[in-house]
């Protein structure tokens, strides 16, 4: 993922791979001349949305850099010494304070990744104080207060492994209470992914590949963090809903951690761009780099709870 602070080592990367000259990069582009090379001395700074077409351009040139299986190896180690540090993250869970925090904490992000445009302070007054904010709508109201019910079962034990069709839909059914008149119910429309190149199932095919996906989900081999980066990205290729499929992937993802012993996992809505690629690249290639934006992600609710926990 590209970002407006390293744009010049990516384009001169993408000049060297390339061996175009700067007028035929700008070419590519639709800048001028001038407009790149005032980029490449530190005189200008490209706009949000040259930013985003730089971006799509080294997607394209370089491609996403690997991720070893010894980064990935390296990062599963500091997990697991969280997870014995930390042995009983179900109590850690039912405190008041740190459950609070969570909730503030995913709640806010995960709405945001969607599009609300609730800040974290209002949430936090939503979801806290039943309050109502003057020009936001019902709905991303309903949003944060819906998301912050299911994570209280979630972290209160009311909903947890296994992971089954109930525990998908009451999921999805809480999340939309309000806000759709299907919620709860698979989609009866085709479905698209903006943005991205990928067929999804038609709905005459949806529950069979949900019945497909969960004679995966619970029987696995391999280590925890792998092994749900891997069936997020399955579940999301399947988009099973109308809407609130990617809260209800991440609330999954959620329940799995907790199930395994580890923190839940904080995916900001800073992080979104990298969250979608890393998704994407997972659904067509490989989920090594989702694997490790996913153990980053359990790292951040660490180190939430050892603010705490000292």
């Amino acid at each position: 993922m590209l970002n407006s602070n390293n744009y010049i080592g990516k384009i001169r990367e993408m000049l060297e791979k390339t061996g175009w000259a700067q007028a035929q990069f700008a070419q590519e582009l639709g800048v001028t001349f001038a407009t790149v090379n005032r980029w490449l001395n530190g005189h200008h700074r490209p706009h949000l949305s040259q930013i985003r077409q730089i971006e799509r351009l080294h997607k394209n040139i370089i491609g996403i850099i690997p991720v070893t299986k010894q980064e990935i190896g390296r990062i599963i180690l500091q997990l697991e010494a969280k997870r014995k540090q930390y042995p009983d993250i179900k109590k850690i869970l039912r405190d008041d304070k740190t459950s609070e925090e969570f909730l503030l904490e995913l709640t806010y992000n995960s709405d945001a990744i969607e599009g609300n445009t609730l800040t974290k302070k209002e949430t936090e007054t939503i979801i806290f104080n039943n309050a109502s904010i003057k020009d936001k709508s019902l709905v991303e109201h309903l949003e944060a207060v819906n998301h912050a019910v299911i994570l209280k079962d979630i972290f209160s034990g009311k909903i947890g492994c296994p992971v089954d069709e109930e525990l998908i839909k009451k999921t999805h059914k809480i999340l939309m209470q309000g806000i759709r008149n299907d919620a709860g119910e698979y989609a009866s429309h085709q479905r698209a992914i903006r943005g991205v190149d990928l067929i999804l199932p038609s709905p005459d095919d949806i529950a069979g590949e949900i019945k497909l996906f969960l004679s995966k989900v619970n029987n696995f081999q391999r280590q925890p963090i792998e092994h749900i980066a891997r069936m997020h990205a399955d579940f999301e290729a399947i988009h099973p809903f109308g809407d609130g499929n990617g809260r209800v992937g991440r609330l999954i993802m959620i329940v799995q951690l907790i199930h395994y012993g580890f923190a839940p996992c904080i995916i900001t809505v800073n992080e979104k761009a990298g969250y979608y690629e890393f998704l994407e690249y997972a659904q067509k290639k490989s989920e090594t780099h989702l694997v490790h934006f996913l153990a980053e992600a359990v790292l951040k609710g660490y180190e939430l709870i050892g603010k705490r926990y000292k």
